[in-house]
């Protein structure tokens, strides 16, 4: 256990493999060391508190949203040009870009994707984990990752946008790809594979945007090249790719991370996942904790535009920022026992999951649809589901994305009867 006495901030390293398995002590520890602090290896300032983070995100005209998406490590010589080779074309448009840049594409964005269209995929979400509980039930075991978290989200965005399934492994891949080139350290090798695969991940969203100009269908991205207002006309073909690149990675991505740690921190303490079968209504507020006790979204950046301070300490203009949105997420000042979960918790919603201010997350709705959705249907069919005992959990070695990559479970196998029923 890291304590405030023993924090190094010169040592503070994200990709450590304790951090990795558990962040939480070491970002405590770094919240009551200071409000911000520069650290070497990663070249950025780290913020910590709950308070300083949500003014952060709420001032884009001092805190640039610019570098959100860069890679963490500058692109060597050899993954620069296997992007350039690969004819990667992404433009900023939604999470690194600021006002009034973002505001116009984010209310085309919008437009498109409305409350019907989001309501619309309840049924299909329903299915889908219902088709899990058929097919697994039976045998009494399952991978939570694997068999539903893995492909749960990326299913459902898909039908969102007008994909079948047939591409969950390139958008998974895909994904995976952009996970180590932008949030992580890769070495050389790692960085140059990953910059091809993040390019043919790219040309496969554009050839699929260009298709729908050509041919538009009633999906999103048919109707985000439609969407125009007077103020802020159409969005081009590059617009349009990388707001659905960035929609199929990011919907998908945190919200396998969502499932696989709301299923982790609910039946690693028994009592929540009964509370949640004898009263459902306690589902949407459990859905709330998860995201505040254990965020599939622990880290985002943002970047002075100005000489500033943070938390009463001095940032000079241009300094690149770490935000830790985990660390924030369990500060005493907001949150009472911070460190317990608790799902009747009455502030959960204040958790800093999905960002704040201009740049909340677009999908959010989505993923708290998806959240709810699965555990109604699991409480209900699998109530004795429980973590196999010898389960190791293993993460993505980056700064932002957290979810168990494994998560073997164990309940009494159904029957055929109880597979018909509902």
């Amino acid at each position: 256990m890291t304590t405030t006495d023993s924090f190094d901030p010169t040592a503070f390293d994200p990709f450590d493999a304790d951090y990795l398995a558990d962040p939480y002590p070491l970002m405590n520890a770094a919240r009551e060391f200071a409000p911000a602090f520069f650290n070497e290896r990663l070249g950025h300032w780290i913020v910590t508190r709950h308070a300083d983070i949500k003014q952060i995100l709420r001032n884009p005209a001092r805190f640039s949203a610019t570098n959100a998406n860069s890679p963490l490590r500058e692109p060597c010589p050899h993954a620069a040009k296997a992007l350039v080779d690969g004819g990667y074309g992404a433009v900023p448009t939604l999470a690194n870009v600021d006002p009034p840049a973002h505001t116009r594409v984010r209310r085309l964005a919008a437009t498109a994707f409305t409350n019907r269209r989001i309501a619309s995929m309840e049924p299909v979400i329903r299915q889908l984990v219902q088709d899990f509980i058929r097919d697994h039930g039976p045998q009494g075991r399952a991978d939570l990752v694997a068999d539903l978290a893995w492909s749960l989200p990326a299913q459902v965005l898909f039908r969102v946008l007008g994909l079948g399934d047939e591409n969950l492994e390139t958008v998974k891949t895909g994904s995976w790809n952009r996970i180590l080139f932008v949030y992580g350290l890769p070495d050389d090798d790692t960085q140059v594979d990953a910059a091809r695969g993040l390019a043919e991940f790219w040309t496969f969203i554009e050839a699929l945007v260009h298709e729908r100009a050509e041919s538009p269908r009633d999906d999103y991205i048919s109707a985000l090249l439609a969407a125009e207002t007077k103020d802020d006309g159409r969005l081009t073909e590059a617009e349009v790719a990388t707001v659905s690149l960035n929609l199929l990675f990011a919907g998908h991505e945190t919200t396998t991370g969502l499932l696989g740690n709301g299923l982790r921190r609910l039946l690693e303490h028994e009592n929540a996942w009964d509370r949640l079968i004898e009263d459902p209504s306690r589902i949407t507020n459990a859905i709330e904790e998860i995201l505040r006790f254990d965020s599939s979204v622990i880290a985002w950046r943002r970047q002075t535009t100005m000489d500033t301070q943070i938390g009463g300490v001095a940032v000079p203009k241009d300094a690149r920022l770490v935000l830790m949105l985990g660390a924030a997420n369990r500060d005493p000042e907001v949150f009472e026992n911070p460190d317990d979960f608790d799902i009747d918790r009455p502030n959960a919603r204040e958790h800093l999951s999905f960002g704040h201010g201009p740049h909340l997350c677009l999908g959010a709705p989505l993923a708290r649809l998806q959240g709810r959705i699965a555990l109604e249907e699991l409480t209900a069919a699998l109530p004795e589901l429980s973590l196999d005992q010898t389960c190791h959990y293993e993460f993505a070695p980056n700064i932002s994305f957290r979810g168990p990559l494994s998560l073997p479970a164990t309940w009494p196998p159904t029957t055929d009867h109880e597979r018909d029923v509902g």
